[in-house]
């Protein structure tokens, strides 16, 4: 039972990351705000380090304001707990809802907090927090940062936000009445004589303009916050890069093309509050380097600055005349849309000049080229890596037309990687350890050339997991140039381990045959050490092989579904439901066969009789675990194992 409990907790931790990676604060803190550090006291000083900040200083009832943590003075921390109270009361208010990091908590509904999901170092998150109906006073949002394990504080709070007024008055020195009638309004105009000392408004002109038949019904809803629509002149007088659903859409890059300049515009949804930068950037392929970029970026106070700069590899570097040919230069970052928009000069053809350093000729938009979006946190003037692998249009895009793309360029050698992987260590390693663990004891009588059959298909499956892996090894490595670092989603950090883990995979799946090589004779003294390391290489392979395999259905460049996790996931269910069964089935055969009472027929070979009857020597017992049963339970093992590939595959590879 030592690898289905390893098994076990494969499971409970692929779980874990699936639903947040991470678990924040537990639900007892809901009430007491204290983290379950034991041995460790709250913070006596003021949190001077962290502040906490509203997007809007009052709030209507059912409306949402941002309400982001933030780090200063180069701190940083890896926990909170927040919620809102009402300031006069002490009661909590309001519900929680995730725009980037984080996960809500507390309450029936679980969303009268909001805690972290890792323990990751964290300088800024942000929240959307609605106010309920019946809210009526001052609100408070009141957190607990944790810095470290020991150093924490309580009741870090922000500055009260207050219901917004419900009065709208004027003075009537400057504005005159408003008279609703049921289809009228009657604006009167007023001023005062000048050689008149009376107090009285005299009217010299009364205007009467029609109302609009809705004026005495409800007005209508505010604009949805965070929401982002494609630009109604795509297609007609711009050309657009978008990602949309219906009438939402993730990004949409637009452009005008003039002969002197191109006017551009880039709407992103980007997940996390602080400083952020969005860019796009041209390039002659799909991939990263040599490229000449245009980033955005938002500083702490809203205002949003352009500049140029280029791609050496997959690092970003700035250049000498980074506002060279950028004017009308508009934007903002605001309910997690970011928007940026600016005009930049075209030059002729024949001014190019070859690149070099930090100094760059003018980006010529003549060319065809390929279009790339990114985004990511920024320091200053300065853009951090991407949180995320950039978007990439599938075709090289020329400015001068108005087309609407949304096809993104796809991956090949990435996705032959991911159903090698699939096929070694979901199918082949999947049904090769079962025989080893389980069929030993099955066709004990028969062989397949000279040697016993559990072995030629678990050898014969083991080869074909080695050189798939190897293939896969050498085609991501040429895909990538070499070890390449991955850019995780956010809130999906435990994906940058997925180059490394497979690089473990690989050395384990080498090592394992190099060691059979020099296998101990069956009576050898060491052949029990030698069974335990090949179980354990073994074991470890396969586990960490399903592992890499979840994380990397994650990326963005593999382009499988969000729920192709699930499905790995729910093919390590099976596996370790498999493993169980085929285990209780060889105790409940071994214990049959102890309380078994042979019976020995009266007959021995020459036909001899003994008291009458027949007499036969005992014949060879059949070992009790070699049944119909096991045998019915491979084929079903091997049809599950096939199917749950067949689907991994497709969805690898149809997406």
């Amino acid at each position: 039972m030592r690898m289905t409990l390893l098994w076990c907790l494969c499971l409970t931790a692929l779980i874990d990351h699936a639903r947040g990676y991470g678990r924040g604060a537990p639900d007892w803190t809901c009430s007491t705000m204290t983290p379950s550090h034991s041995g460790s006291l709250a913070q006596a000083t003021p949190a001077s380090d962290y502040q906490i900040t509203t997007s809007s200083g009052s709030f209507t009832p059912g409306e949402s304001i941002t309400v982001t943590i933030t780090a200063l003075n180069g701190k940083d921390f890896k926990g909170y707990l927040m919620h809102a109270i009402d300031e006069g009361t002490g009661s909590v208010l309001g519900t929680f809802s995730v725009t980037g990091g984080g996960q809500t908590m507390c309450g029936s509904a679980r969303n009268q907090a909001v805690t972290h999901t890792s323990k990751a170092s964290k300088t800024t998150e942000s929240f959307s927090w609605t106010a309920p109906a019946n809210a009526n006073g001052n609100i408070v949002f009141v957190s607990t940062i944790v810095q470290s394990y020991s150093v924490y504080w309580m009741n870090v709070r922000s500055n009260a936000v207050s219901p917004a007024s419900a009065v709208v008055t004027t003075k009537q020195t400057t504005a005159a009445p408003s008279i609703k009638t049921s289809s009228t309004t009657m604006s009167v105009v007023s001023t005062k004589k000048p050689e008149s000392t009376s107090s009285q408004l005299v009217t010299d002109k009364v205007t009467v303009t029609p109302a609009p038949p809705s004026s005495t019904t409800t007005p209508s809803q505010p604009p949805v916050a965070g929401a982002l629509m494609m630009d109604a002149s795509c297609g007609d007088t711009r050309g657009c890069f978008v990602s949309c659903e219906g009438t939402d859409c993730q990004y949409v890059v637009s452009w005008e093309y003039k002969p002197e300049y191109v006017d551009f515009s880039i709407e992103r949804k980007v997940e996390g509050g602080g400083q952020k930068w969005v860019a796009i950037a041209f390039s002659n392929d799909v991939k990263m380097g040599d490229d000449d970029v245009f980033h955005c970026i938002s500083d702490s106070t809203g205002r949003v600055t352009v500049a140029r700069s280029f791609n050496m590899g997959t690092s970003n570097q700035p250049i000498n005349n980074p506002q060279e040919g950028i004017s009308s230069v508009s934007g903002s970052f605001t309910d997690g849309v970011f928007r940026c928009s600016f005009r930049y000069s075209q030059v002729a053809p024949n001014n190019r000049r070859k690149r070099q350093s930090t100094t760059r000729p003018m980006t010529d938009l003549h060319l065809h080229r390929h279009l790339m979006l990114g985004d990511g946190p920024a320091f200053g003037d300065s853009v951090g890596m991407h949180t995320q692998n950039p978007v990439v249009t599938a075709d090289l895009v020329n400015l001068q037309l108005t087309s609407i793309i949304g096809d993104v360029a796809r991956y090949p050698l990435v996705k032959v990687h991911g159903c090698l992987m699939i096929l070694a260590w979901i199918f082949c390693t999947g049904v090769g350890l079962i025989f080893a663990r389980f069929y030993k004891p099955v066709w004990s009588e028969r062989t397949i050339l000279g040697l016993k059959v559990w072995f030629q298909f678990h050898r014969g499956l083991m080869v074909t997991t080695l050189v798939l892996t190897l293939v896969g090894f050498i085609i991501i490595f040429v895909e990538a140039n070499g070890y390449s670092k991955i850019s995780a989603p956010m809130g999906k950090g435990y994906t940058e381990s997925h180059p490394i883990l497979g690089i473990i995979v690989t050395i384990l799946t080498v090592t394992n045959p190099i060691m059979a090589l020099f296998r101990p004779g069956p009576k050898d003294k060491n052949r029990p050490i030698f069974n335990w390391a090949h179980w354990a290489v073994g074991m470890a392979a396969h586990i960490l092989g399903v592992i890499t395999i979840c994380f990397g259905v994650e990326l963005q460049k593999v382009g499988a579904p969000k729920y192709t996790v699930f499905v790995v996931i729910g093919y390590i269910v099976y596996h370790v439901l498999m493993e169980i069964t085929l285990k209780v089935y060889d105790l409940f055969a071994e214990r049959q066969s102890s309380a078994r009472i042979e019976h020995m027929e009266m007959k021995n070979g020459n036909g001899a009789t003994q008291n009458g009857n027949s007499f036969r020597p005992e014949e060879t017992k059949r070992d009790p675990k070699d049944s119909i049963i096991k045998k019915i339970l491979l084929v079903f093992h091997v049809a599950i194992a096939f199917a749950f590939t067949l689907t991994l595959l497709l969805l690898v590879t149809q997406y």
